[in-house]
């Protein structure tokens, strides 16, 4: 059975730059937020990457697995802005044929995955296989963890409910499944945080302790993020500011 991979978290521009450089038709990108708020951060991204990156020889760090080694030509000491506003050929011939969905709440993201059929998009294939950088498909699911947040399904029950069927569609497909989390700049949201996040058991099987304005402790039976996420996935480093992984 496939095994869904949680990578480290990505800024909007590092996510797009690694799927044109490595996933083509018939990769399908699930954005767990509005189109307004993702292009939102996406253009802010893009502005405060508006500098030249000085070059760098080292290699990404991964561990645990099938993630090879690749220099990203982002780090190469061209503009960042420019790898996504220039439109190179390949990077305007894979676009095509990637489909791209927006689920603003865990129910839609649901709802998607349990009726997901690839042969249903009305995004082309390509005339040829020469644009398919992976074999193998994947499906993709960007802000899953933040969609989940602050919402009645922030639980070990909710998100095993959700992963539970990511987990059966990659395995009805025979798709690759990566879950990567957003990230606001270079250093915020480390993958070891976020996996050390506590949340209750059941739905609404707890509260948080203090004014609801404020981050405080959780009353009840809680359990980490990564026990419950590690049931269903395995976790990978990447350093997306440095270099690209491809699997």
């Amino acid at each position: 059975m496939p095994t869904p991979v949680f990578l480290s978290p990505a800024l909007p521009f590092e996510l797009l730059s690694y799927i044109l450089n490595h996933h083509a038709h018939p990769t399908t990108l699930i954005i767990c937020s509005s189109q307004a708020d993702f292009l939102a951060s996406l253009f802010e991204d893009i502005r405060r990457q508006s500098r030249k990156t000085t070059p760098n020889a080292d290699q990404p760090e991964l561990h645990d697995g099938e993630l090879s080694h690749h220099q990203d030509p982002l780090a190469e000491g061209t503009e960042v802005k420019h790898a996504l506003l220039s439109s190179p050929l390949y990077q305007v011939a894979t676009s095509r044929h990637i489909r791209v969905v927006y689920v603003p709440t865990v129910t839609h993201l649901r709802a998607y995955l349990s009726v997901f059929l690839p042969d249903e998009s009305r995004v082309p294939a390509p005339p040829t296989s020469t644009l398919t950088r992976d074999s193998q498909p994947h499906i993709i699911v960007y802000g899953f963890l933040k969609l989940h947040r602050d919402t009645s399904e922030w639980s070990a029950q909710g998100l095993s409910n959700t992963t539970s069927t990511l987990v059966e569609v990659a395995h009805r497909l025979s798709w690759k499944a990566l879950l990567i989390e957003p990230r606001s700049g270079p250093r915020d949201t480390a993958l070891e945080g976020l996996l050390q996040e506590s949340v209750p058991i059941l739905n609404g099987g707890a509260r948080r302790l203090g004014p609801e304005s404020e981050e405080g402790a959780w009353t009840g039976r809680t359990v980490q993020v990564g026990r419950i996420l590690g049931r269903w996935s395995r976790f990978q480093r990447a350093q997306w500011n440095i270099s690209d992984g491809h699997d």
